[in-house]
């Protein structure tokens, strides 16, 4: 064999292993932007290519939202509403899908989730008072007008909408990435979650928190295979919470029929909705309140995929409603 043949070969395997390395190295590469907001992290992951005007767009709609939606900026719409009561007041459009979405879960969940309970949260220490009066003693609603986009509220009670706005701005990012044409996206906004399309070809794959665990591991993984989107929201109490001066746990939701933290065995819940995050991030706070049996009574009325990790007698347990077992099975 001559050298030149030799180096000939040589030259060509080289060239394929190369070819190979990129081969692997594009199936597996990732576009990914990030930021801060609303307390916690951002994230859009995608195997096409995220261009700099989409990323600024992508903070513009997660901005507006915090300017609708945010209960820590004064100058926020609904912090506005809070602290100067109306009974009729316009909204914006933004606003007023919102609050929509969050009356239609408060009716699917006979009242335990509510959204009114802003003054609670910051009796609680979850949000701040603004130098106001927060007391509140009783449960109130609202209601909405379409004709002119408008809010009708019968009490004083200030809106929180902390469990519901992360996954309304997921959702339109969603929507504006689709409509992009950036179908294959993973969104993350504080663990709210869309899985959209693919991850090169092959399905994403979400790893659900292990409640019991102080660091970051999974008690199981939900990928998309089967479906090119899913919303996946997590609610639970084994991270946001506070401990009072008597070492009572004080939890961030509020069981509305109480008007104080909750207290049940449910370490967390995931919920997965396969057209909206607003309503799995809504879904997951409603069952969360109304505890463990409740929730699955709830999730199998109303065809929704719900998996619930729980204390069953310091043992950990695991209970899904009827249509995670559509979703995964």
């Amino acid at each position: 064999m001559s050298r030149y043949f030799f180096s000939k070969v040589i030259a060509l395997l080289a060239g394929i292993i190369l070819l190979l390395i990129a081969y692997n190295h594009n199936v597996n590469s990732l576009h990914v932007i990030s930021g801060n907001a609303y307390g916690t992290t951002w994230s859009v992951s995608s195997p096409q290519y995220i261009a700099d005007n989409h990323k600024e767009a992508v903070k513009d709609i997660i901005n507006d939202i915090d300017y609708v939606a945010s209960n820590y900026k004064s100058e926020s719409e609904i912090s506005k509403i809070n602290m100067n009561f109306n009974e009729f007041q316009f909204i914006s459009d933004e606003l007023f899908d919102i609050l929509k979405i969050a009356k239609n879960v408060e009716d699917i969940s006979e009242g335990y989730y509510n959204i009114m309970l802003g003054k609670i949260s910051s009796t609680l220490g979850f949000a701040p008072d603004f130098g106001k009066n927060v007391l509140q003693k009783n449960l109130s609603t609202y209601e909405l007008d379409e004709k002119n986009n408008s809010l009708i509220r019968f009490s004083e009670n200030w809106f929180d909408l902390s469990s519901i706005a992360k996954g309304y701005a997921v959702q339109k990012i969603h929507e504006y990435l689709s409509s992009s044409n950036i179908n294959n996206h993973l969104i993350d906004i504080g663990g709210e979650l869309i899985i959209s399309g693919s991850k090169n070809g092959i399905p994403w794959n979400v790893g659900i928190q292990n409640p019991s665990s102080n660091i970051d591991s999974s008690s199981l993984t939900i990928n998309n295979e089967n479906y090119d989107f899913l919303a996946i929201a997590t609610s639970g109490e084994y991270r946001n919470f506070k401990v009072d001066k008597n070492g009572n746990k004080i939890t961030h939701t509020i069981n509305p029929q109480t008007l104080s933290s909750i207290n049940n065995d449910i370490l967390s819940i995931t919920v997965i909705n396969e057209y909206s995050a607003t309503y799995s991030d809504a879904y997951a706070t409603a069952f969360n309140a109304m505890g463990r049996i409740k929730a699955i009574e709830i999730s199998n009325k109303y065809n929704i995929a719900t998996m619930i990790i729980y204390d069953n007698n310091d043992d950990i347990d695991i209970v899904f409603s009827d249509k995670w077992y559509d979703l995964f099975l």
